[in-house]
This record gives structure tokens, sequence and C-alpha cells, in this order.
């Protein structure tokens, strides 16, 4: 099968970067909201060039039981203080604080090395010429075929 060189990068790019977006969606959607409060605010370290670091542990009512969790690290939260949590009704210590950072920050972070390296290839002229045609089959599975003006 042959496909153009704009065809087989969007479909990797599906392949690629699609799964973890869609994910989170099916994990928001799926989530139930409600309140937590900051108990204590926990110090880690995350090596010597950084220094130590902060994180908020929190605690929020699922039924009758107290679910505790590490919240993203910096947040500037103070001592009793309400929160927005998210969590998943099956697996509570699956919760994150209800924020756009804490809650798609670790998706983007792993989307975005990537989605650099896709645009790079995809964008650079010399790496897959604009005209080039992917010939996908057995052997070799992929084979560049450069189209020439006759």
């Amino acid at each position: 099968m042959i496909v153009s060189r704009n065809l087989f990068f969007l479909v990797l790019l599906c392949l690629f970067l699609l799964p973890l977006p869609v994910y989170k969606l099916f994990w928001l959607a799926r989530s139930r909201e409600t309140t937590g409060t900051l108990y204590f605010i926990g110090h880690g370290n995350l090596g010597s060039v950084l220094g130590i670091s902060t994180y908020p542990v929190i605690w929020f009512q699922s039924g009758r039981d107290t679910i505790y969790f590490n919240g993203n690290v910096n947040i500037p939260l103070k001592p009793e203080e309400k929160v927005s949590v998210r969590y998943q009704v099956s697996d509570p210590s699956d919760a994150k604080v209800n924020s756009l950072t804490c809650i798609w920050g670790d998706t983007l972070a792993y989307e975005f090395g990537p989605l650099l390296i896709f645009l790079i290839i995809f964008f650079h002229p010399d790496l897959v010429p604009k005209k080039t045609r992917i010939l996908i089959g057995k052997k070799p599975f992929l084979k560049f075929l450069e189209v020439t003006k006759e």
C-alpha cells in the first residue's frame, strides 16, 4: 500500500499522541468532584539540583472512608484550606486537585516530547521530503519513495 507523506504522519500522530488525552477525557468523564482539605505539607527531595520540594497531602471523604493523597509539587495552599478534588468512585486513591495544571499537566508533559519530534521530522526538508510517498509492506516494512518529475 502506498500512502502520502501527510497521511502517514497524520496516522502516526493519531496512534502515538491521541491515546493519553483520550484516556484523560474518559477519566474526567467518569470522575466525581468533591471538596478536600489540606492535611499537611509534605517535603520531598527531587534531586540536589532542584532542592527540596513541597507537596500538599489532602484528605476527603468517599462514603464512609477517608482518603489521603499527595497533590502536585509546590501548590501554594494554606493549612486547613479547602480545595476541589476529582476522583474515581472505583479507585478513590487516584485523586487529583481539580485544576488545569494538576489534571492535564502530566498528560501535556508526556505529549510534548513526541509531538516535538514529529514536528521536526515532518517540517525538516531533508528528513522526509514533501513529495515522498511511503510504501507499507512486509520487507522492508516502510520504504520511502521519492516522486520525481518527468
